[in-house]
């Protein structure tokens, strides 16, 4: 094994081969066309939601949510309905950079969404978007941050485009994302010529944030892209800055292997939306609380007070003050999140229910949940099926055609000992014909909306994309040893760790889910080293950092600005 064999990866979160495909074949990416002329591409399939935390922390260890236990950028407290922020912390398993540190590489990690906290490992990392800052401490090592500033100028974490779109100020919000790209290639490019590094890693993420918000300008099912505008070209002008990123990187890569990717795959919304907990509630499975009866109607006053005093304490206290009221009532905000947080369903009467922006379902499980009513077992697996035969029976009003897809019971997607915390049942949009929201009160019963013109640009300004993630990413392979075949099928985002460790003569876990990717991988150098395998790559019990109020407060604005919140 050669020590100057070194791998690149070039994360592009939520490209996909529906865009770049036809951009490449018309010369605009000009980049991303030479590599995948001279090496091998094809498409990525993501984790079953298609959820960025889920899906960049199967890349990070190799395995599935089963695992590593992280399921969405939250999960459930034990104590109530509500949820907390997760991060990099809560991730069980070995990462990628751990273990080429453990094997003697260096590894230099930039902007991978969940790596906040950052490891300490044999080279850097600049966290993603689960980081509430970027001071001294928030990168490893405490200094990188400063220097990168001094040479490159000011590090762009996140750009604030969903402010910025909430203002009715998309021209901003565009001209902040072309910012943030060209301030990561800056600080990559840097980096690449001043650190050593077997391993070097950067993700873009400025490409599924203008998927999020202007896809609109380019479905031929919206108005908004009738009419050429500045932002027709919006998500063109960022993957035209990304390709030359991608090609400054290469450059500076020499003959080293290039492997880029994406988390996921993206396409347009619909109008059409189906609230799950309302369908629930109408097939007899959960039960709202009547809010306006409840002690004299207060109940639904009480939830109206506090959704909007919170909502107005957000705007119009000063940072600091809010700082202080939190540390003087830790719990505030717990309680406050749990009220807002499906408020209006009577627990001890629902069996079933659906917490995320994806269409999947809980089962109230004894044990489980706080308030849990359907025992393990019999009468567990009995709740299941009835509700998956409904799912099957339930049609669109408009066509007749089913509304979902392919239903999968827990079992079927996910494995190890964090696989219970998974939803119970998970499905597909037929033809991504529906979007999900969760609904958590009672006070409309309709369970399907075909959004107007009007309403639908109201509620993407506020936090309902008008891009979504798809099933299917992107993979490209090029440089020293990649490239043997000109189409690789069949790959899943599991598959990328065990590759690059493999490509880099250091053992793969025996417990990674993926496999290596032969068919990208030129034959001689498979005949020439053969794959190790070690045991398990179970983690030494790290801590779990707990976001403050204030850091939670920074994560749900930059997570209700890509749609995984309400």
């Amino acid at each position: 094994m050669s020590d100057k064999q070194k791998v690149l990866v070039i994360g592009i979160d939520g490209a996909t081969f529906d865009l770049i495909g036809p951009w490449i074949r018309e010369g605009h990416l000009p980049n991303l066309g030479r590599m995948m002329k001279k090496g091998t591409s094809g498409e990525l399939q993501s984790t079953p939601l298609s959820n960025s935390a889920q899906a960049w922390s199967s890349f990070i260890t190799g395995k599935n949510p089963g695992k590593h236990g992280i399921y969405d950028f939250y999960e459930p407290r034990s104590d109530s309905y509500g949820v907390r922020f997760i991060n990099a912390s809560y991730r069980k398993g070995k990462s990628l950079w751990k273990l080429l540190s453990e094997a003697g590489r260096k590894a230099g990690v930039i902007n991978v969404p969940i790596t906040y906290p950052p490891e300490t490992v044999n080279g850097f990392i600049i966290p993603g978007l689960d980081s509430p800052g970027m001071g001294p401490d928030f990168v490893y090592p405490p200094g990188l941050m400063e220097e990168l500033t001094e040479h490159v100028g000011q590090y762009i974490l996140e750009p604030g485009i969903w402010g910025n779109i909430r203002q009715g100020k998309p021209d901003l919000a565009l001209q902040n994302l072309l910012k943030m790209v060209k301030a990561r290639t800056a600080a990559a490019t840097y980096l690449m010529t001043h650190k050593e590094w077997d391993l070097f890693m950067v993700v873009y993420t400025a490409s599924d944030k203008v998927q999020h918000h202007f896809w609109k300008y380019i479905d031929p099912d919206r108005p908004e892209s009738k009419v050429k505008t500045a932002y027709s070209d919006a998500i063109f002008q960022v993957y035209v800055e990304i390709d030359r990123g991608i090609g400054e990187m290469i450059k500076q890569a020499g003959d080293a292997s290039v492997i880029v990717m994406s988390d996921h795959g993206a396409g347009p919304s619909t109008r059409k939306t189906m609230y799950i907990n309302r369908w629930l509630s109408a097939e007899g499975f959960l039960t709202f609380k009547d809010v306006h009866k409840s002690a004299g109607g207060f109940g639904h006053f009480k939830y109206l007070l506090v959704d909007r005093t919170n909502n107005w304490l957000k705007k119009m206290l000063p940072r600091g003050v809010k700082e202080r009221l939190l540390r003087l009532f830790p719990r505030l905000r717990d309680r406050v999140e749990s009220m807002l947080f499906l408020p209006g369903i009577e627990w001890k009467k629902t069996a079933a229910y659906s917490r995320e922006n994806h269409p999947a379902i809980y089962i109230n499980t004894n044990g489980r949940e706080i308030d849990g009513t359907v025992s393990p077992g019999e009468d567990y697996n009995k709740v299941r099926n009835r509700i998956i035969e409904r799912l099957k029976a339930l049609r669109c009003p408009d066509t007749g055609e089913p509304i979902a897809g392919r239903i999968y019971t827990r079992e079927e997607l996910f494995n190890g000992p964090d696989s219970m915390r998974a939803p119970d049942i998970i499905f597909e949009w037929n033809k991504y014909q529906y979007v999900h929201r969760p609904s958590g009160r009672g006070n409309n019963k309709d369970f399907l909306e075909i959004l107007k013109d009007d309403d639908l640009l109201k509620s993407e300004n506020y936090n309902r994309p008008s891009g979504i993630h798809r099933d299917y990413g992107i993979f490209a392979g090029s440089g020293k040893n990649l490239g043997k075949t000109r189409t690789v099928e069949n790959i899943n985002i599991y598959d990328i760790a065990p590759t690059i460790l493999y490509l880099l003569g250091v053992p793969v876990p025996e417990d990674m889910d993926g496999r290596i990717i032969e068919d990208a991988i030129d034959d001689d150098y498979l005949k020439q080293n053969s794959l190790e395998k070690i045991s398990s790559s179970v983690s030494d019990g790290q801590y779990q950092h707990v976001f403050d109020a204030d850091e939670a407060k920074v994560i749900e604005d930059r997570l209700k600005g890509l749609g995984y919140i309400d």
